[in-house]
């Protein structure tokens, strides 16, 4: 009889940074647009995953992006249009969103905190949209992040 292998889940490390001045955190993971290694926040409020729009641009293509007149809110602003652009290959872990489309917002006020911090810039914003699609698991006491097997 055939030995039956259950896959094991996808667990991803995740890294945590504390603002001292308010008790707040951030939590980071690490995720791949078309095969580029990009550092993201992540936010479970934020209803929509985001790239950095500068990053889009140089990475991929200030052509690929698409222009829509639609005010948007989010990230302490509101500016009246956004952009989406398509990433061919969206990354989290083993779990791999093809032909995904992502809003591109300027995140330069978010990573020149980070810079006031000497932390690491991000590239991008993950938001629940994906982490719904992947079925994200997140453990505060491991800092770990599990994507169970479909």
């Amino acid at each position: 009889m055939a030995k039956k292998t259950v896959a094991k889940p996808d667990l991803i490390k995740a890294s945590l940074l504390e603002f001292e001045m308010s008790g707040g955190y951030h939590l980071f993971l690490n995720v791949k647009l078309n095969g580029k290694r990009c550092r993201f926040l992540l936010d479970t409020g934020a209803s929509k995953s985001v790239v950095d729009k500068a990053y889009f641009e140089k990475h991929f293509g200030k052509q690929n992006l698409k222009t829509i007149k639609q005010q948007t809110t989010g990230l302490h602003s509101s500016v009246p249009e956004s952009y989406f652009g398509k990433i061919k290959e969206f990354a989290v872990g083993k779990k791999l969103i093809k032909n995904y489309t992502i809003a591109a917002v300027d995140l330069s006020h978010v990573n020149m905190t980070y810079a006031a911090l000497k932390k690491p810039k991000i590239q991008g914003i993950l938001g629940s949209d994906v982490m719904l699609q992947c079925k994200m698991l997140i453990d505060y006491g491991t800092m770990t992040i599990t994507l169970p097997v479909n």
